[in-house]
């Protein structure tokens, strides 16, 4: 086997901090400005960017007007809320937040979960409820 394998030598993979820009940012020149930076530091590469929720949504319609070769990626966690929102919302009519109030008394706290929120109380809920059915 190691004679097999003697030229499938890998390249080491480099992670590095980038330099911090300063500004707000949420400030749309400020995602500009990020964006731009990415597009430098990896020249001919496909570069893929990855935002929280509120900066995402800019930085699409950004990505969307000045069209820059980028590709704009929700982080896991504000992916999983926008699912479990989706998820909430399609359910809307099921019983699913009556399933969800037995689990959590009181309506804010099942509102909440099924409209994305309360990311933990969410996940543990959804569990049960598969491990139940």
């Amino acid at each position: 086997m190691k004679r097999i394998h003697a030229d499938d030598a890998k390249q080491s993979t480099l992670i590095d901090f980038l330099p911090v820009i300063e500004g707000d940012p949420n400030d749309h020149n400020t995602i500009f400005t990020t964006l731009k930076e990415c597009m430098r530091l990896f020249k001919d590469k496909v570069t893929i960017v990855t935002f929280d929720l509120p900066i995402w949504l800019k930085a699409v319609d950004i990505i969307k007007q000045a069209n820059l070769p980028i590709i704009p990626q929700l982080g896991g966690f504000h992916l999983l809320k926008s699912y479990l929102g989706s998820l909430g919302n399609i359910m809307e009519d099921s019983g699913l937040l009556e399933l969800i109030q037995l689990i959590y008394p009181g309506c804010t706290t099942a509102n909440h979960i099924l409209d994305g929120g309360c990311f933990d109380k969410a996940i543990c809920a959804h569990l049960l409820m598969i491990s139940r059915s």
